[in-house]
């Protein structure tokens, strides 16, 4: 039995996963006909239970996930992808058939059960769903340079070289870091130890996401850091709970990007909890979606400020108010925004804040293309209408226009004031809602004269495309943004270019689980 060492494990490892990860990464510009398939994550079996962090890639380039992508790439201006294929192998000295296609079984994935402070040690395993694993292994020593001697573990055959170690497991093939986790690897398949599947946690965030994906990530950072976080006697730990975080970035998450017919998508999910900022991640259809203009460019929805607010001074005041005092001439947030308030003819600016208790949302767009001539419009559903009227008034008689004008827009009122950059300010309070934006901006929610942002195809589609309920997102129409006269890039788009649609970033709980999604959508 082997007792080589390792010095050499995790690059020879690594080398190993990015060269291969890397040709089946080529296959992106490869288009071919395929099959609509859940993902079967095969390697998942063979990893032990205790697994921290799991990363996988689906191989299958047949699969339904990979012909979108390839169709999407298409879209996007890749041109005889065959050829590029072949020519981008040749450059790199190797053979599709011979040195890629036995690797391309299913999946493929990278798995750690630990790591040391220093990285200097890691304990883990690649393991590939293979079209051939002994043609795949017969990569590994030609690619590596490295000889190999056999030995024999629970009736497996393995081979190692220089602390790497390999078997082969029916259509599998594991390249380990050490002679332990390749016998834990053995086991598991065995069905002697108990392997990833079985684990709650894993099968909750799995199923949560997708099971159609082109890469999938789950990690458990309490275990994967825990020697980290004790290394200097858990202080690092009682930081991160002391600030709230700790429930966040120490439970369970997983990460997924795929492809569907119009659009990519990134997931992720989190079993740990929102924390103060959860009643901005609850699900809510956007009102104001309803009342910006189609033409809008950008536009941003959230809601519950105020109870955010609340939540977060309850959860860390104490942290909070002593990072204004550290920071700044004041003795607690209180103050400050006293201090604020006062500037703004308030006893605090937390009676905006106060106000803030359904929807907030700001949109942006350009009437002249040009990035310096934005239309833009702050909007926010109000707790009291009558209460968030004095405060305007409040605000604009402490302003420096001492004459602000009004005039009158479908029957409400608007007024305009002066800022200190002689820039022109419109505040209109109207169904609840208050209203606050350039004039113009404000005219074309007060007087709508073509369809709304919610009734426009790129939105709608790029809507379609998100896999969660919207919560707390930003939206972005790519087209127009990428055709500013000022934005640093001509008007005249390439083909990549041209083909991008809409955009969204989201940030979400659903059935318990914090989820944040992103997708771009691709005209046809």
């Amino acid at each position: 039995m082997s007792t080589l060492p390792q010095q050499r494990n995790i690059g020879v490892l690594i080398t190993v996963a990015i060269a291969v990860v890397g040709a089946i990464v080529a296959g992106f510009i490869l288009f071919s006909s395929g099959k609509a398939s859940d993902v079967e994550l095969t390697t998942a079996r063979l990893v032990p239970e205790d697994a921290s962090l799991y990363l996988a890639i689906n191989t299958d380039l047949s699969s339904d996930q990979w012909v979108a992508a390839f169709k999407l790439i298409e879209r996007l201006g890749q041109e005889d992808p065959q050829d590029e294929l072949k020519n981008s192998v040749d450059d790199a000295g190797a053979d599709w058939e011979k040195d890629v296609v036995p690797f391309l079984g299913g999946d493929a994935a990278f798995f750690l059960r630990s790591t040391q402070v220093s990285f200097s040690d890691v304990d883990g395993a690649v393991i590939f769903k293979c079209t051939n694993p002994e043609d795949a292994l017969d990569v590994i020593r030609e690619q590596s340079g490295m000889e190999f001697e056999d030995d024999e573990y629970e009736g497996h055959a393995y081979w190692f070289s220089d602390g790497l170690f390999a078997v082969v497991l029916e259509k599998h093939l594991v390249l380990a870091t050490s002679e332990e986790v390749l016998f834990d690897v053995i086991d598991t398949a065995d069905g002697k130890n108990k392997n990833l599947t079985s684990v709650q946690d894993f099968k909750t965030l799995r199923d949560e996401l997708t099971k159609n994906f082109l890469a999938f990530w789950y990690v458990d950072s309490g275990n994967l850091f825990d020697d980290l976080l004790e290394s200097d006697g858990g202080l690092m730990r009682t930081a991160m709970e002391e600030a709230g975080i700790a429930d966040v970035v120490l439970k369970p998450s997983a990460f997924a990007f795929g492809a569907k017919t119009n659009s990519f998508e990134a997931q992720s999910a989190s079993l740990g909890e929102p924390g103060a900022i959860g009643p901005a991640t609850t699900p809510a259809e956007s009102r104001f979606a309803k009342l910006v203009p189609g033409e809008t460019s950008f536009f941003f929805s959230t809601h519950g400020l105020a109870q955010t607010y609340e939540a977060m001074m309850a959860d860390a005041g104490d942290e909070i108010d002593d990072a204004v005092a550290d920071g700044s001439e004041y003795d607690s947030l209180d103050e400050a925004l006293e201090a604020a308030g006062e500037e703004l003819g308030l006893e605090s600016a937390k009676d905006i804040i106060d106000q803030l208790t359904g929807e907030s949302a700001f949109a942006a767009w350009f009437p002249t293309d040009n990035s310096d001539e934005p239309s833009a419009v702050f909007l926010a559903e109000l707790k009291d209408e009558d209460d968030a009227r004095d405060i305007v008034e409040s605000i604009i008689a402490a302003s420096n226009d001492k004459t602000p004008g009004t005039t009158t827009i479908k029957g409400v009122e608007v007024t305009i004031v002066v800022d200190e950059d002689s820039e022109e300010i419109a505040f209109a309070i109207k169904d609840g809602y208050l209203l606050i934006g350039t004039p113009d901006g404000v005219e074309a929610i007060l007087d709508p004269q073509g369809p709304r942002l919610s009734e426009m195809k790129v939105y709608r589609n790029t809507v379609a495309a998100m896999p969660t309920k919207l919560g707390t997102y930003a939206y972005f129409d790519l087209a127009a943004l990428l055709g500013l006269e000022e934005a640093g890039i001509v008007p005249q788009l390439d083909d990549a270019q041209a083909a991008l649609e809409g955009a969204i970033i989201n940030y979400v709980n659903e059935r318990d689980v914090v989820r944040s999604s992103a997708v771009i959508t691709i005209a046809e």
